[in-house]
C-alpha cells in the first residue's frame, strides 16, 4: 500500500519524509498543518503506527517528532482508552515552559526576563487606557480586591497561577491575544521563580495594582507603566539575589549559602548584640 495515500477524508495530508533528522520534518508537516487550519485544537492525530506508515519512518522516528511536538506545547498526550496525542488549544505553555527552562539552566537571565516583561507589560496598559470597558476595569478591580482579602486572612500564596490573573485581566483589556499570551507566559515565569525562593507574597503587591488601575481609570497609563515597572525591577532585584533559585546555580548557590549561613552562626557568637541590630535593620522583602 502507497503510505503517501493513506489519509483521511478531510483529515492531515501527511507526506513520507526522507531526511537523516526525519523527525524535523515531521514536526515542520504537523505545525504548517496546524498554521493552515487543518489540524484544529482537539484534533486527535493518528496512532504511532498509522503516523510511521503515512510518513515513511520508523515508529522511533514518529515517537521523537511526539516528544518534540508535546515539549513544544504544540501537542498533549492523553491516557485511557480514548487516549492518545492531541492538538493543543492555543495558549502561552509552551513558551512560559521554553523560557522557565532557558531561566532554570542560566541561558537566559532573570533581567532579560523583566527588561521583556516591563516593555510587554507597558504595550498592555497603553491599550487598555484606550480600549479597556467598564467591566473589564471593574473585573480588575474584583480580582485585587480578592487578593486584598486573601492576603489579610493570611491565604496569600506564590503556590497558585490566581496570583497573576491581574496581569491576564490586564492583557485581556487590551484586546489582543498575541499580548495575552505574552503576559500570561512572563508573569507565570516570573511566578514560579520567586515561589521557589518564598511562597508568601508581601501585600505591597496590592498597593502597587491598585495604583495601577487608579492610573488606567483616570487615563494615565504612563504613570500606570512607571508604578509596574517599579514594582518589576524591585521583583528582579529579589531574585538576582538569590541566585540559589535558579536551577543552573543550585549547587553554587546552595554552598554559598551554607557559607553565608556558617558565617552569620560565627558573628553571631561573637557579637550578638550588632548580630541583633543587623537583623532588625535588614530591608523587607518586596511583593
Amino acid at each position: 500500500m502507497n503510505s503517501s495515500a493513506v489519509a483521511d477524508a478531510g483529515g492531515p495530508n501527511f507526506q513520507p519524509v526522507r531526511t537523516r533528522r526525519a523527525f524535523e520534518a515531521v514536526c515542520d508537516q504537523v505545525r504548517r498543518q496546524v498554521a493552515d487550519g487543518t489540524l484544529l485544537p482537539g484534533q486527535r492525530l493518528p496512532g504511532e503506527r498509522e503516523l510511521a506508515e503515512r510518513f515513511g519512518i520508523s515508529r522511533s522516528g514518529v515517537r521523537e517528532a511526539l516528544r518534540s511536538l508535546e515539549l513544544a506545547g504544540l501537542v498533549e498526550a492523553r491516557t485511557g482508552a480514548s487516549g492518545g496525542f492531541f492538538i493543543r488549544s492555543s495558549g502561552s505553555d509552551g513558551v512560559t515552559q521554553a523560557v522557565r527552562d532557558m531561566v532554570a539552566l542560566g541561558q537566559v537571565p532573570t533581567a532579560s526576563v523583566t527588561e521583556a516583561r516591563i516593555e510587554v507589560t507597558n504595550v498592555a496598559l497603553r491599550l487598555a487606557a484606550q480600549r479597556a470597558t467598564k467591566e473589564e476595569l471593574d473585573a480588575i478591580e474584583a480580582d485585587i480586591e480578592h487578593h486584598a482579602a486573601l492576603f489579610k486572612a493570611g491565604h496569600g500564596s506564590r503556590n497558585t497561577r490566581a496570583l497573576t490573573e491581574f496581569y491576564r485581566l490586564l492583557a485581556r483589556a487590551t484586546h489582543n491575544e498575541v499580548i495575552v499570551m505574552l503576559i500570561d507566559a512572563l508573569s507565570e515565569i516570573t511566578r514560579t521563580l520567586l515561589a521557589r525562593i518564598d511562597p508568601q507574597p508581601f501585600p505591597e503587591i496590592i498597593q502597587v495594582r491598585r495604583k495601577v488601575l487608579k492610573h488606567l481609570r483616570a487615563g494615565e497609563p504612563e504613570k500606570a507603566c512607571a508604578a509596574m515597572a517599579a514594582h518589576f525591577r524591585n521583583l528582579n532585584r529579589y531574585l538576582e539575589e538569590k541566585p540559589w533559585a535558579q536551577g543552573a546555580a543550585g549547587a553554587a548557590g546552595t554552598a554559598a549559602q551554607a557559607v553565608a549561613k556558617a558565617a552569620g552562626a560565627a558573628r553571631k557568637a561573637a557579637a550578638p548584640a550588632a548580630a541583633a541590630g543587623a537583623r532588625k535593620a535588614a530591608a523587607r522583602k518586596p511583593g
